[in-house]
C-alpha cells in the first residue's frame, strides 16, 4: 500500500478524530463537492468545530462522521500540480460491505485532474480492501 493509502487507514482508525456531524454543503452549489469553490469548502470546514483537521505530507485533511458515514476531505498542498483541488470521500458500511464514494473539484488541466482521480481510486481500493478484511467481510 502506498503512503497515501496508509494515511487513510490511519485517519480512519484514529477514530476519536471523527466528529459527530458533517459540514452541510451550500444549497445550489454548482460543484460535486457541494461548495462553489475549493476555498469555500476549506473555509467552511476550518470554521466547523466538528471537523477534525490534520496535515500529511503537505495535504490538509478534514475528517467527519455523519450517520455512519466517514467523510474524508483532502486539500492539495500549494505546490501540488493540481492545486487548488478538494477531494471529498465518504466511507460507508452497508450490508457488511465497505463502499467509498468520491467527488472532486479540480481547477487544473483535465489530464492532471484525471491523474489525481486515478491515484485516489487506487487509494480507495486499497482502503476498501483493508477495511473489508478487518471487519471480516
Amino acid at each position: 500500500m502506498n503512503r497515501y493509502g496508509w494515511l487513510l487507514v490511519l485517519l480512519i482508525y484514529q477514530s476519536p478524530g471523527f466528529s459527530q456531524q458533517a459540514v452541510t454543503p451550500q444549497p445550489g452549489a454548482e460543484s460535486a463537492i457541494g461548495f462553489a469553490t475549493v476555498q469555500d469548502a476549506y473555509d467552511a470546514l476550518s470554521a466547523d468545530p466538528t471537523a477534525k483537521k490534520s496535515e500529511f505530507d503537505g495535504w490538509t485533511i478534514f475528517n467527519q462522521k455523519l450517520d455512519g458515514k466517514y467523510i474524508i476531505w483532502s486539500f492539495t498542498p500549494i505546490d501540488h500540480p493540481v492545486h487548488p483541488t478538494a477531494v471529498r470521500r465518504e466511507v460507508v458500511k452497508k450490508d457488511g460491505e465497505v463502499y467509498i464514494t468520491m467527488d472532486m473539484l479540480c481547477y487544473s488541466s483535465r489530464l492532471d485532474c484525471d491523474k489525481l482521480i486515478e491515484q485516489f481510486k487506487q487509494i480507495n481500493q486499497n482502503l476498501q480492501q483493508r477495511l473489508a478484511s478487518e471487519t471480516g467481510s
